[in-house]
């Protein structure tokens, strides 16, 4: 099955207020709570633009996949790339345990990459 999964790329951009951003993205208030609480059985292409834009990723990044059955289960098909791991890794964990200098480095090297 195939979900629209918000969640995760707002934790990601530090969106706290998910309602509120999507509102102030241009979705008028029904659709924004229907979004934010993953209450959404369509979505339209124009919408899956204005998301990609506001949170600056592309559309795999908006939808996770869960096979509904064994048939689609198979790791050689193309819908994996899409499905969503469990992260082994919390990255702001890792972050508020490093020292300033470490931060510093981390804080170079995103810079360089950009």
């Amino acid at each position: 099955m195939l979900t629209l999964n918000l969640s995760r790329i707002f934790k990601a951009r530090n969106i706290h207020q998910p309602y509120k951003f999507l509102v102030e993205s241009g979705f008028v208030p029904f659709i924004a709570h229907k979004y934010k609480n993953h209450k959404v059985a369509q979505i339209r292409i124009d919408h899956i633009e204005r998301l990609c834009v506001a949170l600056n990723c592309t559309p795999n990044d908006l939808f996770e996949w869960f096979p509904d059955n064994l048939l689609d289960n198979r790791e050689d098909h193309p819908l994996h790339a899409i499905r969503q791991r469990e992260k082994k890794t919390d990255i702001n964990k890792l972050l508020a345990k490093m020292s300033l200098q470490q931060l510093e480095e981390v804080e170079k090297m995103i810079v360089a990459a950009n």
